[in-house]
């Protein structure tokens, strides 16, 4: 019953039930014309047409926000909108029924307090200024017109009891609003952290790389999907030769600097949709998804001649990095690991050959 009166959306609930919040304020009004009607205290055909005014505004109103006509706007729930005519009903109500302008004030009240958790504080203020200004217009004219009925010291009651009024629904509004914003920022501040600390938690600190763990994870997507789709899917397993002497000799922050190169230079020579990660130590691993293992071993070769042209550290001009590679095409159903695996015996195979080559499984 609440999913058809509601939506099954959770944010278009809440919409919904805004509205249906105001549409109760419309019947109010309804209610209130026809008790006035029925005692003789208001004119009946000037009260049927607000009643049909309040009740084609509610309607309208429900049945845009309901069937999500309202989604592509700025505010779905229409609260400008709605508080506009909400008030300006109010005011007509006012004048029209004139023995029930006590709770006719109360409602233009409940009308204002509709914005407290949606509108900004600009807004908010401006919609109890519109109040007071189209009330305190209907109170003086009906004042002027009307005396008997609208006597001038009680409507000057009457408006500074709405001024009153509408200033604390306007002032707690607006505190509402500035701790709305307040919320926004620090929701956003966290999302941002969340973000920070889930590429922190992804990534090697030391390359700026994949580490293994989050590697491991996008390559098996990257397998379910070539095992689903039959697209060729190539890995390399790199190890960066002598690396050992390297630290041994000019010291970590040397050898540190030559994994930082290794990096930058295999991230410039490999596509986005690649997966570069540190493996391990001085180990890398590449995914390649849409290449072959020949298309793999060109652009290893390719990543070999830019290595070789690039100096490490100034304090070590003539170190250049080497590396031995493993290639190999992952095979429908096989698990990822038996595809490390081939590319690591392949690795072992290059680097029992002399080092500073590769071999495809």
């Amino acid at each position: 019953m609440l999913d058809l009166l509601l939506g099954r959306e959770a944010r278009q609930r809440g919409y919904v039930l805004r509205t249906l919040l105001a549409a109760f304020c419309y019947l109010l009004g309804v209610l209130i014309a026809e008790v006035a009607v029925s005692i003789g205290v208001a004119d009946k055909g000037p009260a049927r047409v607000f009643q049909g005014a309040a009740l084609t505004a509610g309607l309208i109103s429900y049945a845009m926000v309901r069937w999500g006509w309202t989604r592509s706007f700025r505010d779905p729930a229409m609260t400008m909108t709605q508080m506009l005519v909400g008030q300006t009903l109010a005011v007509v109500a006012y004048v029209l029924l004139h023995e029930f302008r006590g709770a006719l004030i109360g409602l233009s009240v409940a009308v204002a307090s509709f914005g407290t958790f949606s509108l900004t504080r600009g807004r908010q203020w401006a919609m109890s200024l519109y109040a007071l200004l189209t009330m305190g217009a209907g109170m003086l004219w009906m004042s002027v017109r009307d005396p008997m009925n609208f006597p001038p010291e009680v409507e000057a009651v009457h408006f500074l009891a709405l001024l009153i009024l509408q200033f604390m629904a306007a002032l707690l509004g607006a505190q509402f609003g500035e701790m709305r914003r307040r919320l926004r920022n620090r929701k956003r501040e966290l999302e941002v952290a969340l973000d920070r600390i889930q590429e922190l938690a992804n990534r090697d600190s030391l390359t700026g790389l994949y580490n293994r763990r989050y590697a491991q994870e996008l390559i098996d997507h990257h397998v379910h999907l070539k095992d689903r789709n039959g697209r060729p899917l190539a890995m390399t397993l790199i190890d960066l030769d002598h690396f050992k002497q390297v630290n041994d000799q000019y010291g970590h922050a040397v050898g540190d600097r030559v994994l930082q190169t290794f990096a930058q230079q295999a991230r410039q020579a490999t596509r986005d949709a690649d997966i570069v990660a540190r493996w391990g130590g001085e180990e890398f691993l590449i995914v390649m998804p849409e290449t072959s293992a020949d298309g793999a071993a060109l652009l290893v070769e390719r990543l070999r001649e830019a290595l070789s042209a690039v100096a490490v550290s100034d304090a070590v001009p003539a170190l250049r990095i080497a590396f031995s590679a493993g290639i190999t095409a992952h095979r429908v159903g096989e698990h990822t690991d038996q595809t490390v695996h081939r590319a690591d015996e392949a690795l072992y195979e290059a680097k029992s050959a002399g080092r500073n080559r590769s071999v495809v499984a």
